[in-house]
């Protein structure tokens, strides 16, 4: 931040000084031209906030990836112990409230939660969850960290705007 504030001081003191020469100088000898003084701005500029910038971007790059290489990738189906749910299509109608409740609570005993922004009929909730869910690869976490899936993430809805519009 601080070689942002100089650069911008820097800037205003050469836009400044341009000034003051174009004023003094009646053939205008002493003035570069303008090009060069917007090469030599650049320069300043980039050159400084780069680098400092370049290797803290470095520097956090090379600490996650000492932090995520020696993690393990698993499903969430395992994550979860592998637990036996029916298939949707094996669940009576009036039951899928209930299952649909049963796998919530599951999930939630190791931090795995899934949203559903839109209306959405429970036999989907249940489905989307026991098969495409179950199925996602996440890092193994002894830390117990939340993991979160959003419906529509996979499955994206047209906003009412976008249908009001499409039918004009």
């Amino acid at each position: 931040m601080k070689s942002q504030n100089k650069n911008i001081k820097d800037t205003k003191n050469i836009k400044s000084t341009k000034k003051r020469k174009e004023d003094d100088s009646e053939d205008g000898s002493c003035l570069k031209d303008e090009h060069e003084i917007e090469e030599m701005l650049e320069e300043e500029m980039h050159g400084e906030l780069d680098a400092e910038d370049d290797e803290e971007f470095i520097h956090n790059v090379e600490e996650f990836k000492k932090e995520h290489s020696k993690t393990k990738m698993v499903t969430i189906f395992n994550m979860i112990k592998k637990p036996e749910f029916p298939d949707v299509k094996k669940i009576d109608p009036k039951s899928v409230k209930d299952e649909l409740q049963k796998l919530i609570l599951h999930l939630d005993k190791f931090n795995i939660i899934v949203h559903f922004h839109n209306e959405c009929p429970d036999t989907e909730k249940y489905r989307f969850i026991t098969e495409e869910v179950f199925k996602e690869a996440v890092e193994e976490d002894k830390n117990h960290h939340h993991v979160t899936f959003l419906y529509e993430d996979y499955h994206p809805e047209m906003d009412d705007e976008d249908e009001d519009e499409e039918f004009l």
